[in-house]
């Protein structure tokens, strides 16, 4: 594994996991509780294969399965933030439809492309790829662009939502979103054996995301099963 530990990935994923079935299995509001839980078996899925892809480095459909993975986050950010913000607007529904669409094109893509993906190196806890093809640039516009609407949905959601379960639930996906997408980008901009990495790093300090999609999850079951006491 060249040096590779897999401790932290295998860690998380079962940390995600775990959560995601609690999540399915609790009380709840199925519409808010099945995007947290698919947001973190998708966190689950990168770990795992990133296990993969270092245990087994010439093995090049590990590595096009992660960047398969990581592509679906942002439209199931935004499907969250649309069922818990409820917008009169049409638009946020449509964007969201396009966002999946497009996510399952690069899906595809990833796969059918010969030189999206042709190597990975792995060192201490992430993984590095190599990519001989314009391709990725239009695959991180889309990711990238995806990860601040994130952002941006959330603090306009939360600009107009009125209910307090909404506006914690929302302000929870924000936090989590902000500081894994913030700490994801300090560490490529400050440690250059990250640059090639992204995947890898976004998905391990996704964990901050998974964290407060838990408290999320935990508020909603909470708040549920007292309205049902009430």
């Amino acid at each position: 594994m060249n040096g590779y530990s897999p401790t932290l990935s295998v860690a998380t994923a079962a940390f995600e996991l775990a959560a995601a079935a609690w999540t399915l299995r609790g009380p709840g509001r199925r519409e808010i509780l099945r995007p947290v839980a698919a947001i973190l078996v998708f966190l689950a899925g990168y770990q795992l294969i990133e296990v993969f892809v270092c245990s087994q480095p010439d093995q090049i459909l590990w590595a096009r399965a992660a960047f398969a993975d990581v592509v679906w986050l942002p439209p199931l950010g935004w499907l969250l933030l649309l069922r818990l913000a409820r917008p009169e607007r049409r638009l946020w529904g449509y964007l969201t439809a396009g966002a999946f669409a497009i996510a399952g094109f690069f899906t595809v893509w990833v796969f059918a492309d010969p030189q999206f993906v042709t190597g990975s190196v792995c060192q201490a806890v992430f993984a590095t790829y190599t990519h001989p093809t314009y391709m990725l640039e239009a695959y991180g516009a889309f990711y990238h662009l995806g990860l601040w609407g994130m952002i941006g949905g959330g603090i306009a959601a939360l600009s107009v939502l009125q209910g307090a379960r909404e506006r914690a639930h929302v302000a929870d996906f924000l936090y989590g979103t902000v500081a894994f997408v913030v700490l994801a980008l300090t560490t490529e901009v400050v440690y250059a054996p990250a640059r090639d990495a992204t995947p890898s790093i976004m998905c391990h300090y996704a964990l901050f995301l998974a964290l407060f999609l838990t408290r999320l999850s935990w508020r909603e079951q909470r708040l549920t099963v007292a309205a049902q006491q009430a």
